[in-house]
């Protein structure tokens, strides 16, 4: 076997239908050995460190502001408006220029996964580590099949799963001349369910050792938690965020300092974690703001003098006049880490206690939210000032725990993108210098599928 040649296949862009980049015949001939090549393969074209695609959302949601661009960042200013205004030329030449984060990377995490699926049953090795790496190639997809169903397709609990598109579905590496056509996002989000329980089955039983940077057993409870929170499916989204909790409950206190996200000496929240490229773009030489930073509607949420978060999770930069450029939740100065934590489970849970509260009216469920934002709460909140919230009205319980959740996982794998969408809030923007605003429901709202990639593939249906 030539794993040069698993390589060359990893370099093709199979979805655009087009046929001559690899013969499907070489297929035969990509043969590794053992199973610890294709484990490598999945670290190395599975999780994509070098392309990450968590924080490009933010800034079509209202966390983000548009400021005066200072000369040095003129042409990050004239290619990100695009999407600030939610244009449909937001990712084309004659736009703000093709960006391959929100389609391009996915798939291409996919077909590595899609590779290590499609040869681990012919490789020799260690059973236990045979189906262990199996899960976490099927968790791993998942993911990318999530955020691409979440950036394409309306949100689950919004229109109609069973009509409304999706993302193509490619579920092995073989390379053909075929274009894919778009699954409903009923389809997508039944296969990302289905490879989830499977994942965390296998993952569950054939244990070995892994660190967060990994994918393990209870990453994929924390995503089978997020899914059907999405869903609506509120008692499975309680269950999974539970059987995590059970296993890992740790909270990082504030009062003491560092970051959530410090993968050296304080990992207390950790389940996974992965670094990540793109964001907020910050010019290190010298400091300079960049044209779309945090909004007041972000900033004000947070309690002065009382929240540390304001102060960690925020930053300045060296012009403080104007405002908030980012969030820092990671180990260096400008937190490039992101994935899951434990705080995402318990305002998960806690959200599914409130949903239950307001359709069945039992107090319980009010009780154990309130439990859970609480104890969130005073790990965030400066113990001297610190008083536990106490809400019997379940409208005002939930825009609570809903505020909860912005304040926690703001600029955090596409979350806040993902909850205006299926929370149907309506986002405004305005231009620096301008005086119209752009108003966006984000109910319906899908992103535009870049034009390369539906000229390419002309059975593509674009988003309207």
């Amino acid at each position: 076997m030539k794993i040069r040649k698993i390589y060359l296949l990893m370099s093709v862009l199979w979805l655009t239908g087009c046929s001559d980049f690899l013969e499907e015949s070489s297929q035969d001939e990509v043969r590794p050995a053992m199973i610890s090549d294709l484990e490598q393969i999945l670290l190395g074209d599975g999780y994509h460190d070098n392309h990450n695609f968590f924080y490009m959302t933010e800034i079509f949601t209202d966390n983000v502001k548009s400021v005066e661009p200072l000369v040095y960042v003129q042409d990050e200013y004239e290619r990100n408006k695009w999407r600030y205004l939610w244009d449909s030329k937001m990712f084309d030449d004659d736009g703000g220029g093709y960006y391959n984060g929100c389609w391009e990377i996915p798939y291409k995490g996919i077909l590595g996964c899609n590779l290590v699926l499609d040869y681990l049953d012919d490789m020799k090795g260690e059973d236990l580590v045979r189906e262990s790496l199996r899960g976490e190639a099927l968790v791993l997809r998942s993911w990318y099949y999530f955020h691409l169903i979440n950036f394409f397709g309306v949100a689950y609990n919004q229109g109609n799963p069973e009509t409304d598109l999706g993302v193509p579905l490619k579920l092995d590496a073989t390379v053909t001349g075929q274009f894919f056509t778009r699954n409903t996002v009923k389809e997508v989000y039944a296969r990302i369910e289905q490879d989830l329980l499977r994942g965390n089955k296998l993952l569950s039983t054939n244990r070995y050792d892994r660190n967060f940077f990994r994918i393990d057993h209870l990453a994929a409870k924390a995503i089978l938690s997020r899914v059907y929170l999405y869903m609506e499916d509120w008692d499975k989204a309680l269950a999974y965020a539970d059987s995590v909790l059970m296993v890992k409950s740790n909270l990082l206190d504030l009062n003491d300092g560092g970051r959530v996200y410090n993968t050296s000496s304080t990992p207390d929240e950790i389940i996974w974690v992965r670094e990540y490229s793109e964001g907020f773009s910050i010019s290190f030489q010298p400091r300079l703001s960049p044209p779309f930073i945090l909004s007041e509607n972000l900033i004000d949420i947070y309690t002065d003098n009382v929240d540390f978060r304001k102060s960690l999770f925020l930053y300045y930069n060296s012009t403080i006049t104007r405002g908030y450029p980012g969030i820092s939740k990671g180990s260096s100065d400008y937190g490039k880490m992101q994935g899951i934590r434990t705080a995402e489970l318990y305002l998960n849970r806690a959200e599914s206690y409130v949903r239950k509260y307001l359709a069945g009216g039992q107090d319980e469920f009010r009780l154990k939210a309130l439990a859970d934002l609480n104890k969130l709460r005073k790990y965030r909140l400066n113990k001297s000032k610190y008083a536990e919230v106490d809400l019997t009205d379940g409208q005002e319980l939930l825009d609570f725990c809903l505020t909860e959740r912005r304040r926690e996982l703001c600029g955090e794998t596409s979350h806040r993108w993902c909850d205006v969408r299926r929370l149907g809030v309506m986002v405004t923007h305005l231009l620096y210098d301008s005086s119209i605003e752009y108003e966006q429901n984000m109910e319906y709202y899908a992103l535009p599928i870049p034009k390369v990639i539906t000229e390419q593939n002309p059975s593509l249906v674009q988003n309207q």
